[in-house]
């Protein structure tokens, strides 16, 4: 067992250096000081299955739609919202809130101070996955 976990972490180590090596690999893209973007979406996994939902960006609208299959009470539950590396977030996500309204806003603030967007997060209720992207 040890001998595996020993096996897994070289493998890690190993593929990291290759991607951390990639002369294409741009770190300004994801850790701008002055991004504000939403990153990430994602409800609680205690509130709804991980395969349950499905998470749309659209920052040019500056909106986020997260679809959910039926079968769950969609008023009171807790969603976590990611902002890009060194921006801050207003007001704090993560806790159990009411989105009985179907959508919140977030508004995101760049590291340096020089950008600010609000975001709306949506969630929407779909009876199955597929060609229902909510942008076409």
């Amino acid at each position: 067992m040890i001998m595996r976990k020993i096996i897994i972490a070289i493998f890690s180590v190993f593929i990291l250096s290759f991607v951390a090596c990639d002369k294409d690999y741009v770190t300004e893209e994801i850790a701008s000081n002055s991004d504000a973007r939403i990153i990430r979406v994602s409800i609680d996994v205690r509130d709804v299955e991980y395969d349950a939902q499905r998470t749309f960006y659209n920052h040019d609208a500056k909106e986020v739609i997260v679809q959910v299959l039926p079968g769950k009470d969609w008023t009171t539950f807790k969603v976590f919202v990611s902002p890009v590396l060194f921006a801050t977030m207003s007001p704090f996500a993560g806790i159990t809130e009411d989105w009985s309204s179907g959508s919140k806003t977030y508004t995101i603030k760049s590291g340096d101070g020089s950008t600010s967007n609000t975001y709306t997060v949506k969630i929407v209720e779909v009876t199955a996955f597929g060609n229902n992207h909510p942008w076409g």
